[in-house]
């Protein structure tokens, strides 16, 4: 008798999802269970659940039960940006409820790409979210955002730090009435507020979006936000992906650690958001890292209500495929794509200098993946 016939529904989709992110080139982040209180006490503000469970070890430090695992990790991530550091973990947190407010256990299971996060990384990632919500349900959807286009009309408002959390917490909330009492109070003109208010209730799908989102872009942050959306869209549907992605710009993150791309995904069935990541380039900066950052994290008791998932059967051989930073972003994803429907295991990177063991070594050769001889 196989031993997959002992385990659980969701022991299954955590070991199918780390035959997919090791299939990718992901190595396991071996995590702590404490961190320094101090960690968290610094960066509160990033956290899902600001009050942290805390004792004072035999040294008389004082420690924490870990309540988010991208702050442990960029904490011990290597410096600089010399390709892409791939990681992914299987953890639990330790968070307050906002129902009954007490401290709960909670398991995800996530991804973490560090260092030279270009737009194939960016693309990957984002792709890999796709796929493990597809793993959990037939019918899921990923919804998206972007930093640049709201931190854009705060800066042509000229919106004052203090009041960008406010903002933030409204957008997010589709708040429209609150919203434009708090900007004309803050002096914003007639123009900008309507431009808030149409980026508030601005979603759908990317055909319909992006055209509307360039007419609210007004500086070169927000256009450039415009910009990579497009990219990230012609991307995906290289990879057959567009129909599982919307653009929803009431998805906003703390922008003293994010920037870029952010995204929520749901699956049929789950009452709420199953997932959730985005580029953290300004935690990477505050932490004292010259790297970039972008991740996702998968909520496991999410999808306890879910009961059986949707599990691909996994045959892993590995190849290590690399592409030039002037390549055709869409048409490498398509073709890694066309090498992972074959049931390969393939690491894509830009960098030569990876230290990956593959059987073979493939290189882009501005259409395809050809083998090195």
């Amino acid at each position: 008798m196989s031993m997959m016939t002992f385990l659980s529904e969701q022991e299954k989709l955590v070991l199918a999802l780390r035959e997919l992110y090791q299939g990718h080139g992901c190595v396991r982040f071996p995590m702590r269970r404490f961190e320094e209180y101090d960690l968290y006490l610094e960066n509160k503000s990033f956290l899902t659940s600001k009050r942290v469970l805390s004792f004072t070890d035999g040294n008389g430090k004082l420690m924490a039960l870990k309540p988010d695992v991208t702050l442990s990790i960029v904490k011990h991530a290597s410096q600089g940006r010399e390709g892409v550091e791939k990681l992914y973990y299987i953890e639990s947190v330790y968070r307050q409820s906002a129902t009954d407010h007490e401290f709960k256990e909670i398991e995800q299971i996530g991804v973490e790409y560090l260092g030279n996060v270009d737009r194939y990384a960016t693309g990957e990632v984002i792709w890999l979210a796709l796929e493990s919500m597809s793993y959990c349900h037939g019918m899921y959807v990923l919804d998206i955002s972007h930093m640049g286009l709201v931190g854009g009309l705060m800066e042509e408002s000229g919106l004052a730090e203090e009041a960008h959390r406010e903002v933030f917490r409204l957008i997010s909330q589709k708040n429209a009435h609150e919203l434009r009492s708090l900007l004309l109070k803050k002096g914003v003109s007639e123009e900008n507020t309507k431009r808030f208010e149409t980026l508030l209730t601005l979603s759908g799908t990317p055909e319909e979006v992006l055209n509307k989102a360039a007419e609210l872009a007004c500086n070169e942050e927000s256009r450039r936000a415009v910009e990579e959306l497009t990219d990230l869209y012609g991307d995906l549907k290289a990879l057959d992906m567009q129909d599982h992605i919307r653009f929803d710009f009431s998805i906003t993150s703390d922008m003293e650690y994010y920037n870029g791309i952010v995204f929520r995904g749901y699956v049929s069935g789950a009452p709420r958001a199953v997932l959730s990541g985005g580029r953290y380039d300004r935690l990477m900066t505050k932490m004292g890292k010259d790297a970039d950052g972008i991740g996702f994290a998968l909520y496991l008791d999410e999808l306890n209500s879910l009961g059986q998932f949707m599990l691909p059967l996994k045959d892993p051989v590995d190849i290590l495929a690399t592409y030039s930073t002037q390549d055709d972003v869409a048409k490498v994803l398509a073709d890694a794509k066309r090498l992972r429907d074959f049931k390969l295991r393939v690491y894509v990177t830009s960098s030569e200098k990876v230290d990956v063991e593959a059987y073979r070594h493939y290189r882009f050769n501005g259409e395809r993946f050809v083998e090195v001889e």
